[in-house]
């Protein structure tokens, strides 16, 4: 990895951990800074919607993060959009059911005129064992 690479895996790393974090501890003001207005999710729950910035804001209470963790992180950066695939695993539950598990995901980060990176799409699958 050159030294430039080293940093962009370095500020998404930070990035990704930030997100969860206020997504483990329901940090609203964190999460609307991260997401960008118009994000979506396509959820490994999901039946075929796309999740909205809001709608995901609004789900917030019926999640339960109790630990997660990021096992690799690909990223590469096309102008000011980073694209990142992800292997991640959690411990969590959503309306007091399961949701532990390994899922393969896919963010897309733009930067913003401010300076700053937000996350304007996420599709998340399960990796089978």
């Amino acid at each position: 990895m050159t030294n430039n690479q080293t940093n962009f895996h370095q500020i998404f790393f930070d990035l990704e951990n930030r997100w969860m974090n206020a997504w483990k501890t329901k940090d609203e003001k964190v999460v609307r800074e991260l997401i960008a207005d118009d994000f979506t999710l396509t959820s490994s729950l999901s039946t075929g919607e796309l999740m909205t910035k809001e709608q995901w804001i609004l789900a917030l209470p019926k999640y339960d993060c109790q630990s997660f963790q990021f096992d690799k992180i690909d990223v590469r950066i096309n102008g000011n959009t980073a694209l990142l695939n992800i292997w991640y695993q959690q411990e969590a539950t959503v309306n007091g059911k399961e949701w532990n598990g390994q899922f393969l995901m896919t963010d897309v980060w733009v930067k913003q005129q401010t300076n700053n990176w937000q996350v304007i799409a996420r599709h998340a699958s399960w990796l089978q064992n």
